[in-house]
C-alpha cells in the first residue's frame, strides 16, 4: 500500500502522539507553515514536497519511539 505525503504525515503524528500538527512540527523541526504545506493535496498550488531531511528527521524520531515502546 503506498501513502501519498500527507498519509504519511497523519501516520507519524498518530504514531509519535502529537496532539496537533503544531506539536508534529515542533518535534521535527520545521516551522508549522512548512509542514502545512506538506500536508496539502499534491493538486494544490501550495503542496510542497517533503525535503528529504526532513522525511529523514521525522523517521528518526519514528524509529526512537518504536525502541522506547519496546
Amino acid at each position: 500500500m503506498s501513502f501519498n505525503q500527507k498519509d504519511y504525515l497523519q501516520a507519524a503524528k498518530t504514531a509519535l502522539g502529537a496532539k496537533t500538527w503544531d506539536e508534529l512540527a515542533e518535534m521535527a523541526g520545521v516551522a508549522p507553515r512548512a509542514l502545512k504545506t506538506y500536508r496539502m493535496p499534491e493538486d494544490s498550488k501550495d503542496y510542497r514536497a517533503m525535503p528529504g531531511p526532513v522525511r529523514k528527521v521525522i523517521e528518526m524520531l519514528l524509529d526512537d519511539a518504536k525502541k522506547k515502546a519496546k
